[in-house]
């Protein structure tokens, strides 16, 4: 994308995402009839996840060219993700227990939510058979792409051990990439419109400005406890940056319209093709945008990991 749209663009998503909270806080009922234009621009993003992955994934182990690399790439990929996501549960934590959100609050008859029950029996054995999909379909179909992830990983893998033959495969899957971030610049275009819609009709899913006021003021310690925590762990992150990359503000500037879309759209996965190509335009090497990304996005919840704990 051009450097004066890649701007515009950028200007125009930060409008929209103001518009938006204001549209939902004062038009509350009126926001979720342009719902669908939120929806619509989040499914275009869904639409192209996986064959994206896919490609990416293929393609870049295919530019590492000896699949020894592919090791040491994804040892510190993991090592990343395993420290970030332990300062993430340890930021949290701290948090939580120097403010206190839920001091003095009496549960009454509140019972544990089903989808947390349902996770209690979890162990060990049950994270390594979710790396390994029976029907990969079906995995697609239901967004789950760990086990995507690890078959194009295997997959890529087996190509390179067969020699000259895997040149014309990895060329296919390198224009399936190309086309997919092709893809991405031309869905961004309308981000501007569906932002403003998915955050207007969250809003007014809410009840509008003054009911999601209330529910603010009930939760509101909690809420400044994720967010003191998610700012501290900011911090941190910006720092890291700053010390291995050597870069900053730059960086952040230049991932804006993907820090903002994520914020539009609430999901980390929705957001990838945008990281992507916002990666991209920051010059971060090819090789690792198509490994390290995808994989992020599934396995690096950091804000996740920090808020659950909190």
């Amino acid at each position: 994308m051009p450097h004066s749209h890649a701007v515009i663009l950028l200007a125009l998503i930060i409008l929209s995402a103001i518009s938006g909270v204001l549209f939902g806080w004062f038009f509350g009922e009126l926001s979720l009839q342009i719902g669908w234009m939120g929806d619509l621009f989040l499914n275009a993003l869904k639409m192209i996840i996986i064959p994206l992955i896919v490609a990416s994934v293929i393609s870049g182990i295919g530019a590492l060219g000896d699949v020894r690399k592919l090791g040491r790439l994804g040892g510190s990929t993991i090592f990343y993700y395993g420290l970030t996501t332990a300062v993430a549960v340890f930021i949290g934590l701290v948090v939580v227990n120097i403010i206190q959100p839920g001091a003095g609050i009496e549960l009454g008859n509140a019972t544990v939510p089903e989808r947390i029950l349902e996770k209690q029996g979890t162990g060990i054995s049950d994270i390594f058979m979710s790396l390994i999909s029976p029907n990969l379909f079906a995995s697609a179909t239901e967004m789950q792409l760990l086990p995507i992830i690890v078959f194009a990983i295997l997959f890529a893998m087996a190509l390179t051990t067969i020699g000259n033959r895997s040149k014309p495969v990895f060329a296919v899957f390198d224009g399936i990439n190309e086309a997919m971030m092709k893809l991405v610049i031309w869905i961004m275009y309308f981000a501007p419109i569906g932002i403003f819609a998915l955050i207007a009709a969250r809003i007014g899913l809410a009840g509008g400005g003054e009911e999601l006021y209330k529910e603010i003021q009930a939760v509101g310690w909690h809420v400044v406890t994720v967010l003191t925590g998610l700012f501290i762990h900011f911090c941190f992150l910006f720092l890291l940056l700053q010390l291995i990359a050597g870069k900053g503000f730059s960086y952040l500037i230049g991932m804006s319209r993907a820090l903002f879309t994520g914020f539009g759209t609430a999901s980390s996965t929705a957001t990838l093709p945008l990281t992507m190509e916002n990666a991209r335009e920051n010059k971060v090497s090819d090789k690792a945008i198509k490994f390290v990304l995808p994989l992020g996005s599934t396995v690096n919840m950091d804000g996740t990991a920090l808020y659950e704990a909190a």
